[in-house]
């Protein structure tokens, strides 16, 4: 939107090929997402809000928003990209159950994501112009060698950590990467752990590239 701090410095062709909405949006709104999504005729839609304390709970943002998102993607033949989480998949996981116990906005945040994936999944089932990224932790810190340290993986048996300019590029790389009906984990490969002690460390669904893109080049459809 608005930068009144002129912070990013944009030539006159970046900034013919970016449409701006000035507005705040607001992902519980219908009426306020469907509003920004069609007045900048968007041909891609990157999802990835969440629940908060400031406002908003889990099965408002992370359910109902997303579901609504997309199916303003449908109509606009938008390209989707989610970013939900891991372990959804695995609800006897240590990780699912601290994490949907939290509390607060955060209550129950885990059913929530995995409804929203769901969502995403029948909403978009005709065209699968979608990509759901589910991140490890979030990392301090940034980046040392980009994508080359970042580990794709399926089935939501392993999972990990990644820095926050990490996740962006893995973000970007989906969207750019052209694949369809796509969900898969992402994390540092030094991070590799199983999700649950009975998995095996080696899924067998490890996938690994120089460019984000690439990640996502033999990636399996949902």
């Amino acid at each position: 939107a608005r930068d009144p701090f002129q912070i990013i410095k944009l030539n006159e062709r970046v900034k013919s090929y970016i449409a701006h909405y000035a507005e705040p949006v607001d992902v519980v709104s219908e009426k306020s997402l469907r509003e920004a999504l069609t007045s900048v005729q968007a041909s891609a839609i990157i999802y990835c809000a969440s629940a908060s304390k400031q406002g908003g709970t889990a099965f408002e943002v992370d359910d109902y928003g997303v579901g609504v998102a997309a199916t303003i993607a449908k109509e606009l033949c938008a390209r989707f990209i989610l970013v939900s989480a891991l372990a959804v998949d695995r609800p006897d996981s240590q990780s699912y159950k601290v994490t949907n116990s939290i509390g607060g906005n955060y209550d129950k945040i885990m059913d929530a994501k995995k409804h929203g994936e769901i969502m995403v999944r029948s909403v978009l089932s005709e065209s699968k112009d979608y990509v759901i990224v589910r991140p490890g932790v979030l990392l301090s810190g940034k980046t040392r060698n980009g994508p080359s340290d970042i580990e794709l993986n399926q089935g939501d048996t392993i999972g990990g950590g990644l820095s926050r300019d990490e996740l962006a590029g893995i973000v970007v790389g989906a969207l750019k990467s052209g694949k369809k009906g796509i969900t898969a984990e992402v994390f540092r490969t030094s991070t590799h752990t199983k999700l649950q002690p009975d998995f095996t460390l080696l899924s067998g669904n490890e996938r690994y590239s120089n460019t984000y893109e690439g990640l996502f080049e033999s990636a399996t459809s949902d």
